[in-house]
C-alpha cells in the first residue's frame, strides 16, 4: 500500500531515529512483571508500592492535584554511579549543551530527531492521550539560579524554538536554587497568557532524575491557570546502583532493556502500525 506524504515523512524520520540512537539507546518502560517500575516517571521503584520515591512524594504533597497530568519520556540515560557517563546516551544529555566539545553536534543533532519524531510527528497521538486536546503551547525549564548558565538561554530552549516554531510558548523564569524536591516556588510565569493558549501546555526538559524541577514547573504552569500539562522529557536518569538496593536483579532488569525500534510510539507505548 503507498504511503500518503506526512506517513512517508514520519517513516523516514523513524528510520532515521533508529539509526541515530537504536544501537544505545533503551527505551523506557511504566511496568514490570516483578512490579519494580514506577508507572509515571519509569524509574525503579519497590514492589508492593505505587510509585518511586520521589514520585510518592510529590503524591503525597499539598500539591498533588497541580501535577502534571502525564509525563512520557524518550529513553533512560543509565549509570553504574553518580559520576558514570560512559554510557551514549548519558553522554549526549552532557555533550548536547557544550559548544565546542568532541560530540556535541552529534548529540545535539539526536535531541532534535528525538524532538522532531517524538512530538512534532506524534502531535495527533499527544491529543489522542490527552482527552482529544492536543497541546496549546509549550514550555521549557530555564536553568535555576545556582546554575552557571542562569539567565542564559538554555540549549533545549534553542532546539524547540526551531522544531516547534508555530506553537505558542509559555515562557519560564527561574526564582531559586534547583532543588531535588518539589518546590512550588521555584518557576514563574514571565507574562500573563490567555486561558485558551494555557488550555494544554507541552512542558519539555532534557533529563528527568527526580522529576523535582518538572513537577515544579508543571505546578507553577497550573497555578498560572493552565487546564492541563503534559511533561515530555528526552531522557530518564538510572542509577544502576541504586537500583540494585530496589531489589534483586531490578538493576540488570534495566540494563536489559532495549531500543524497542523507531515507530514505538512513547505516547500509546505501543508500536505503530
Amino acid at each position: 500500500m503507498m504511503m500518503d506524504g506526512a506517513s512517508e515523512i514520519r517513516r523516514r524520520h523513524e528510520a532515521s531515529l533508529a539509526a541515530t540512537v537504536g544501537s544505545f539507546a533503551q527505551s523506557v518502560v511504566y511496568r514490570s512483571t516483578r512490579d519494580h517500575v514506577c508507572p509515571i516517571c519509569g524509574g525503579a521503584k519497590k514492589d508492593g508500592y505505587a510509585w518511586c520515591v520521589s514520585c510518592s512524594a510529590h503524591h503525597h504533597s499539598p500539591y498533588k492535584a497541580q501535577l502534571a497530568d502525564m509525563v512520557r519520556i524518550f529513553a533512560y540515560a543509565p549509570m553504574e554511579s553518580s559520576s558514570d557517563v560512559s554510557n551514549q546516551m548519558t553522554r549526549y544529555m552532557y555533550r548536547y549543551k557544550e559548544e565546542d566539545r568532541v560530540g556535541s553536534e552529534l548529540a545535539r543533532a539526536a535531541v532534535t530527531e528525538i524532538l522532531v519524531t517524538e512530538l512534532v510527528l506524534r502531535w495527533g497521538c499527544i491529543k489522542e492521550v490527552s482527552g482529544g486536546v492536543a497541546p496549546t503551547a509549550w514550555a521549557t525549564i530555564p536553568s535555576t539560579t545556582n546554575s552557571p548558565r542562569a539567565g542564559v538561554e538554555h540549549p533545549l530552549h534553542r532546539i524547540v524554538c526551531q522544531v516547534l516554531p508555530r506553537v505558542p510558548e509559555v515562557k519560564l523564569r527561574a526564582v531559586g536554587a534547583k532543588s531535588r524536591s518539589l518546590s512550588p516556588d521555584l518557576f514563574q510565569m514571565e507574562c500573563e497568557c490567555a486561558p485558551d493558549t494555557l488550555r494544554h501546555v507541552l512542558l519539555i526538559d532534557d533529563t528527568w532524575t527526580t522529576g523535582g524541577n518538572v513537577q515544579s514547573a508543571a505546578v507553577s504552569l497550573k497555578r498560572a491557570g493552565a487546564q492541563r500539562v503534559t511533561v515530555f522529557c528526552v531522557a530518564r536518569v538510572v542509577n544502576y546502583a541504586f537500583c540494585a538496593s530496589v531489589g534483586e536483579g531490578v538493576a540488570d532488569g534495566f540494563r536489559a532493556l532495549s531500543f524497542r525500534g523507531g515507530q514505538w510510539c512513547p505516547w500509546h507505548c505501543m508500536v505503530e502500525p
